[in-house]
């Protein structure tokens, strides 16, 4: 409670000191001195001088100004001082010199934009309590007042009395005329009623305010208060009941050891399923492996026999051909005897009835063998490009096949091939040559096969399956 009643009492000391802050003349002309340098700062660009100043009245800021601010001075001159300034807080001073006076005829459109400047600079002020000038003049009026009074009942007694009183009252108006120029002493007395009169019509306002929010400041701080003790209560309350006892609640355990028995039950699982995946991956891979080797020796197998039929039909057409000599020799002619032809006739045809014999027999007896030039191969063995006739520039390998799905190939015997290849050899042979050397090929001039590579057609091209040896001479 101690805490609650000084919260309240300091709440209540600074909403009632909110009202005492009040703008006298001085803050008045300062903050006016303020907004005019502003306005001039920004309506000509070059019065960058203003920077250095920091005038505290009108007067000062004109004795400082150069003839151009001179001139532009007086529309701000013209914007009107209002003359109840005497009841504004800062805020309301602010609101005043720093929007309404830059929205006033007659300014210049360029130092209408230093209304920013002009408020962050009156937002630094200080705004003092007033001076207790209003009421000075109605003492001094009632002093005025007082003094015809006494002239009128004492007439012959006290007359210099009332000359003295009535020149010190005048002496005091022409004073506070002069330290105001910003307000008229014609005005004073008319003026300082209605403004004691608002004054008390705020105090007022803000009086209820004030007793609305002390009681809304209380209620809430009761309703606090009420809360945590409640809280309070709940946590000893759950802090004296015993947390139950396993033995209390077989349900519960016999839940958990059901569930951890199953949730090992599922990692053996995953586990064993794991290994499983590994070993059947592992199988996977030595397959394809399988796979590739068996494929190549296919394809070298299918080569070896066209190699093997070829060699087999040329010797059945030597066999026929030596067979049939000797049975036309020995069939005698019919009418007249055939003419004795020289040996060397017989000879030259011999030759000639051989190789047609062969080229027959070999048409019949074994697959025609289709040649394939080839392009380089790149880093995943495949061939990048596939001609029907050597293109110089583009081909490389030549690759000869009986069945279009495997085949040989080797590296064209051709000067030219020779001079694209080795200008750089690890782009247009690696993909699918060993050699010794592919970087020192400086000195070579041509290619020579080793041994033939192994290719395959498969997913629309052509891929290597062994690579072909070869070396540079």
């Amino acid at each position: 409670m101690k805490r609650l009643i000084n919260i309240i009492t300091l709440f209540v000391c600074l909403v009632s000191a909110l009202p005492l802050k009040a703008v006298t003349d001085k803050e008045m002309d300062h903050a006016r001195a303020i907004a005019a340098k502003a306005y001039l700062r920004y309506a000509n660009d070059g019065s960058g001088y203003l920077d250095n100043i920091n005038p505290k009245s009108m007067a000062e800021l004109e004795k400082a100004l150069k003839p151009k601010e001179k001139e532009n001075i007086k529309a701000f001159r013209n914007i009107p001082v209002p003359k109840d300034y005497a009841t504004w807080n800062k805020q309301k001073l602010v609101e005043y010199w720093g929007v309404t006076a830059f929205s006033s005829k007659g300014l210049l459109d360029k130092g209408r934009i230093g209304r920013n400047r002009a408020k962050r600079n009156l937002n630094a002020m200080t705004v003092a309590a007033p001076a207790p000038r209003a009421a000075a003049a109605p003492e001094s009026q009632s002093q005025a007042s007082a003094t015809p009074a006494r002239d009128v009942k004492q007439p012959d007694n006290n007359t210099a009395t009332n000359v003295t009183d009535v020149t010190t009252a005048t002496d005091t108006l022409s004073a506070a005329s002069q330290s105001d120029p910003l307000s008229d002493p014609l005005f004073a007395d008319l003026d300082s009623e209605p403004q004691i009169s608002k004054a008390k019509d705020h105090t007022w306002v803000y009086i209820i305010i004030l007793c609305i929010l002390v009681g809304v400041v209380v209620a809430l701080v009761v309703f606090a208060s009420n809360v945590m003790k409640k809280n309070g209560e709940k946590i000893q309350l759950s802090g004296n009941t015993p947390a139950p006892s396993p033995e209390k609640s077989p349900d519960t355990s016999a839940m958990r050891e059901k569930f951890a028995a199953t949730l090992s039950a599922k990692n053996e699982e995953l586990s064993a399923l794991s290994k499983k995946i590994e070993s059947l991956n592992a199988q996977n891979a030595s397959l394809k492996s399988n796979i590739e080797g068996l494929t190549a020796e296919i394809a070298s197998l299918r080569t070896r026999l066209a190699e093997a039929n070829k060699k087999i039909a040329g010797f059945e057409a030597q066999k026929s051909q030596v067979n049939d000599t000797p049975q036309q020799a020995a069939k005698p002619s019919p009418t007249a005897p055939e003419p004795q032809a020289s040996p060397r006739s017989s000879v030259a045809k011999a030759p000639a009835s051989q190789a047609t014999a062969a080229d027959a027999s070999r048409q019949t007896a074994s697959p025609a063998v289709r040649s394939i030039y080839l392009g380089r191969a790149n880093s995943k063995g495949i061939f990048v490009r596939a001609d029907r006739t050597l293109n110089p520039g583009n081909s490389i390998f030549r690759l000869d096949t009986t069945d279009g799905y495997a085949g040989s190939f080797r590296v064209v015997s051709n000067p030219a091939v020779w001079e694209v290849a080795m200008l750089a050899p690890a782009e247009y042979l690696a993909g699918a040559c060993v050699a010794p050397d592919f970087i020192n090929t400086d000195a070579a001039a041509k290619i020579i096969n080793d041994s033939a590579g192994t290719a395959i057609f498969e997913g629309g091209c052509w891929k290597v399956i062994r690579k072909a040896k070869i070396h540079f001479e």
